[in-house]
């Protein structure tokens, strides 16, 4: 994710008056002012799988949520408005959504889950710097929570976050005549924490946003 130190975010409300995190990121040397806050960016993943939804109502919901005017990104996207989404949601939250993984190529798979981890995070980010979650998701970017659980990582505490990560990276102790209990006791801690979810998640999450894509394009050449 691009999070430059020179980048700034604020709140601000749209022409519905709502509130909402806007943060302004460069694409193709133009301005795109993108709502990133880390509630949305999860909004918006889950928007992906969502099967109740119809394919091109979708993609309205998701150009709604993505940009503070979505009128104007349309009108700066044209017709290369697959590729600005595509690179937007890269650059906010490190989701390849593009055909062939051509952002993530290389990249490694995912050592958390949000939603497997809900209790973790909340949990940690509570005890390591005092944020509430239900509070502060509105007004923290995707990308400065991610940093923050990072930051988590380097730390000397101990919170569940960084437990369940360890686990999960972590190369078992090597077994000997004299460790046997301990080898079995990491093992079991490191099965308790493994990720329960089949399959890649991101590749999941791209699957489905590709599928909406194209869904709606058909849906809109026959229109």
């Amino acid at each position: 994710m691009r999070c430059k130190l020179t980048q700034t975010s604020q709140i601000r409300k749209n022409a519905g008056g709502n509130k909402r995190l806007v943060s302004t990121y460069e694409w193709r040397g133009m301005p795109i002012e993108v709502c990133d806050s880390a509630r949305n960016v999860l909004l918006m993943v889950e928007l992906f799988g969502d099967e109740d939804i119809d394919p091109y109502t979708k993609q309205s919901y998701l150009l709604q949520m993505l940009f503070f005017d979505p009128a104007c990104a349309i009108a700066q996207g044209g017709d290369d408005m697959r590729e600005l989404i595509e690179d937007v949601m890269w650059d906010v939250c490190a989701l390849d959504v593009t055909t062939g993984h051509i952002h993530a190529d290389g990249c490694e798979d995912p050592a958390f889950d949000w939603e497997e981890d809900a209790a973790r995070i909340r949990a940690s980010l509570l005890s390591a710097y005092g944020i509430d979650w239900d509070a502060s998701c509105e007004k923290l970017s995707y990308s400065a929570v991610c940093d923050l659980l990072g930051a988590l990582l380097e730390a000397d505490s101990n919170t569940p976050f960084q437990q369940a990560i360890h686990f999960r990276r972590a190369d078992p102790p090597k077994r000997n005549k004299h460790n046997g209990e301990y080898v079995d006791s990491w093992l079991e801690t490191r099965d308790y924490f493994a990720l329960k979810g089949a399959g890649d998640p991101i590749d999941a999450q791209a699957a489905a946003m590709a599928d909406m894509f194209a869904a709606a394009e058909k849906e809109a050449a026959h229109g």
